[in-house]
């Protein structure tokens, strides 16, 4: 028999989930796509200005960490956390969700005082000053525990995940504010923030394969000075060094932060804008659920509220069973664990065995596949419950494999031939893809079936799943030898 999940609640109340921007993606626009009969005949006028505005600061809600992250094949090399540093980059981008926890609770707190766009304005700062400070220290060391650590790219990269994994709880009420039609603009937005750091890396390069060289050694004794002669290995350098590369984010989210400004400012802009008072509810019903607008004492702040019971069921028939609903969350959980904590963590061990150029290939190409696979699942759903699970089997068999490379770095097999090199890659892109739209599909399911609680449940099983993998995986690394590492010309 079916039900219909979640359960009645008899108040509304206020929740604030931090989802992955896909899944907010795919949930949204599927929104979109239900209108009410004849809707069509009356298309909403839209100003162009406005649109590539909201599109060009959607691109800032994740443009700063992936960009840390295709950024990886070059600093891996030169950094002394060398095949660790994937494992050190997950673990602190897990810390840094406690931004949307401290956000939300203070929202609960504080809802009457705080102001989304000066919290805008603030985030955005931090995140420019971060990669402007990266550009000049992201090769800076300090010795911690008698080992060096390249402590000021671990800090500056915390502070890069804080703001971006709280920007789907900023950004999203303040462009609430505007009319329904641009809620998919910076969709589109943040979508693109992916692709965005995927060509400046694939304009940057990685240099190529490690050369061994001989390197003169002289070494001062109470006998004298002595001078030997060491294989070292030599990485041919990037097309730029990650200095500018930094910089260029910056110049990224500089260009975004103005967009903020014109859309806060431009009378063109506030013209798009939803009127607060009274509340102005959209004429889609499925965004007029999603989207509550509650002015506060002239701000343009913005909540999300849970639906009725009657609201969350607006989008489909209340069929998906008990059995069924807590086996998408398990899916959706086991795929964060695997994809989010796990495999993202010994990416270096899987990929660099087979050269500085497969890895490079593999973060760059799988930057593109993820938000492509989420365009895919918007128009191409996957509703059956059974067909989920199949995807999520092809994807677990993907992860597998890579789990086994990385289990045999640093002589995996067919190491040294092209073919390993071309699978490793094939296999990522598989696995990024399928994960991305196995999780888009499983939210458009959650979405239709649950309302807006059951993508907050969504949410919350992510993080758990993610954080729980990356935490696991750590310290396998770093307390086992189970993944290995090399140097060449050793």
């Amino acid at each position: 028999m079916g039900i219909r999940i979640p359960p009645l609640v008899k108040k509304p109340k206020k929740v604030f989930a931090c989802a992955i921007h896909h899944h907010i993606l795919s949930a949204v626009i599927l929104m979109l796509k239900v209108t009410p009969m004849g809707a069509e005949k009356h298309k909403p006028r839209r100003n162009l200005t406005v649109d590539f505005l909201i599109v060009v600061f959607g691109v800032s809600s994740w443009v700063a960490v992936n960009g840390l992250w295709v950024e990886l094949p070059v600093l891996v090399n030169k950094l002394p956390e060398s095949w660790e540093l994937a494992s050190y980059i997950v673990i602190t981008s897990q810390i840094a969700n406690l931004g949307p926890i401290l956000f939300g609770a203070a929202r609960r707190i504080w809802s009457q005082k705080l102001l989304e766009v000066p919290i805008i304005h603030t985030s955005l700062g931090i995140v420019i000053t971060a990669c402007v400070l990266l550009s000049f220290f992201w090769d800076t060391t300090t010795v911690i525990f008698d080992e060096l650590h390249s402590t000021a790219l671990l800090v500056l990269a915390f502070c890069l995940s804080f703001v971006d994994c709280t920007s789907s709880l900023l950004y999203l009420p303040f462009i609430a504010n505007f009319k329904e039609q641009y809620v998919i603009s910076y969709m589109i937005g943040s979508g693109l923030s992916g692709p965005v750091s995927g060509v400046i890396a694939m304009a940057q390069g990685v240099g190529g394969y490690a050369d061994c060289r001989n390197v003169t050694v002289n070494t001062t004794t109470e006998n004298g000075t002595s001078t030997d002669y060491v294989l070292q290995p030599y990485y041919p350098p990037p097309r730029f060094s990650p200095n500018i590369f930094f910089g260029i984010l910056s110049a990224q989210m500089l260009i975004s932060w103005i967009a903020f400004i014109l859309l806060s400012s431009l009378p063109q802009a506030k013209r798009e804008r939803v009127p607060l008072t009274p509340v102005s509810r959209p004429s889609n019903p499925a965004l007029a659920e999603n989207f509550q607008s509650s002015s506060t004492s002239g701000d343009f702040s913005t909540s999300i509220e849970k639906p009725s019971l009657s609201q969350q069921c607006l989008l489909g028939k209340p069929g998906l069973s008990k059995t069924h609903y807590y086996l998408l969350l398990a899916i959706q959980g086991f795929l964060s664990t695997i994809h989010n904590g796990v495999l993202l963590s010994i990416q270096t061990y899987s990929c660099l065995p087979y050269g500085s150029i497969a890895y490079h290939l593999t973060v760059t190409l799988s930057s593109f596949a993820n938000p492509l696979c989420c365009f895919v699942a918007i128009f191409f759903p996957v509703t059956n419950i059974y067909a989920v699970g199949g995807l999520s089997a092809f994807t677990t068999v993907w992860s597998i494999y890579v789990l086994v490379i990385a289990l045999l770095s640093p002589a995996p097999p067919f190491v040294d031939l092209a073919i390993g090199a071309a699978l490793i890659v094939i296999a990522w892109i598989m696995v990024s893809g399928s994960v991305a739209f196995t999780k888009a599909c499983i939210a458009s399911i959650l979405r239709r079936e649950g309302g807006q609680v059951a993508l907050f449940r969504c949410g919350v099983v992510t993080q758990l799943g993610s954080a729980i993998g990356a935490l696991v995986t750590f310290l396998l690394i770093q307390y086992t030898t189970l993944f290995k590492s090399y140097t060449p010309c050793t």
